[in-house]
């Protein structure tokens, strides 16, 4: 966590508005059915692009679900061991509502974990990525509990903006930080979008949101900045910081692209339907096309890593 001060203080406060945002119905029955099948949980938050649109049409509601036990939350020690080894375990849920089957995706990791994988010393930027982005509260155990997450939420714009704003040439608008953000972090994963266009299409989705959090978020994390008559961010970086970040990125890029793959294999032994998801989320994002055989579903880890590899050379994964 960075020190707290005015600018960490003015992050937490735009982050526990985005926080305590209301839920449409279907995320809010998804959640309370997460929260029955995880009655020991300290939060679950919701995030992702159907919190975004306001609906769940044609797609999976995302969810996080924290908490501190995991060899109870996971229903098994083995399970809660490979959640600490390799957080977070990803798993699949269908919920009743109104007369259809809301679909839900959702990852389980512990709540120390979760505050730990926000902070400037976090090489894997799969976890402050995802939560530099809106997300809301769905459910929280106790107001402590409520003010760690938010905190965490916080400290995850805060590392996201100042690992990048080093490696940036200066000067840059909010616009190309952040947008140069997101397309540096989705290319250290495995993911079936193009980074390259992916980090102008997130910020257009909230542009006054990350243009209000931009510079006390930079400061918040040791990047010295000011503003300038023609609204350009202009950041004074030490040299040695400059290289430690290139450094870093290098090493997030392949240490990202690893630990995604390893993820999407333990996944076959926790995400029900998993490949029929991986093929559908591929479809979506990049038009490519995988046919899943019977014996795919037999075996998940040998057909899982035979459908990634024929999807790469297609197209499917970046």
């Amino acid at each position: 966590m960075t020190s707290e001060g005015e600018d960490f203080r003015t992050v937490v406060g735009r982050v526990l508005i985005e926080l305590h945002q209301p839920l449409f119905p279907a995320a809010e029955a998804a959640a309370q059915d997460l929260l029955a099948a995880h009655p020991g949980a300290s939060a679950i938050l919701f995030y992702g692009s159907c919190l975004r649109t306001g609906s769940d049409d044609d797609k999976i509601l995302d969810f996080y679900v924290l908490a501190d036990d995991l060899g109870e939350a996971n229903g098994s020690e083995l399970l809660g061991f490979f959640n600490r080894v390799l957080p977070p375990n990803v798993f699949y849920r269908e919920t009743p509502f109104e007369g259809r089957m809301v679909r839900t995706k959702y990852a389980l990791m512990s709540t120390d974990g979760f505050v730990e994988s926000m902070s400037l010393d976090c090489l894997n930027p799969s976890f402050w990525a995802r939560f530099a982005q809106p997300c809301a509260l769905a459910w929280v155990r106790d107001p402590r509990t409520a003010g760690h997450v938010a905190e965490a939420i916080a400290q995850a714009v805060i590392t996201a903006v100042s690992t990048v704003a080093p490696v940036h040439p200066s000067p840059f608008t909010s616009d190309e930080l952040w947008s140069h953000v997101f397309q540096m972090t989705y290319a250290a994963e495995l993911r079936s979008e193009n980074a390259a266009t992916k980090g102008g299409e997130i910020f257009r989705e909230y542009p006054d949101r990350y243009r209000a959090l931009a510079v006390p978020a930079l400061r918040a994390g040791g990047v010295q900045v000011d503003v300038d008559e023609h609204g350009f961010l202009r950041t004074t970086v030490p040299p040695a910081r400059a290289r430690q970040e290139m450094h870093r990125w290098r090493t997030r890029r392949l240490q990202g692209k690893t630990l995604s793959l390893l993820r999407l294999i333990k996944g076959a032994f926790t995400f029900t339907g998993g490949l029929d998801y991986l093929a559908w989320k591929m479809r979506r994002h990049s038009g490519v096309e995988i046919r899943i055989k019977p014996w795919h579903r037999r075996h998940p880890i040998i057909g899982g890593l035979l459908l990634i590899r024929k999807a790469k050379r297609k197209g499917g994964f970046r």
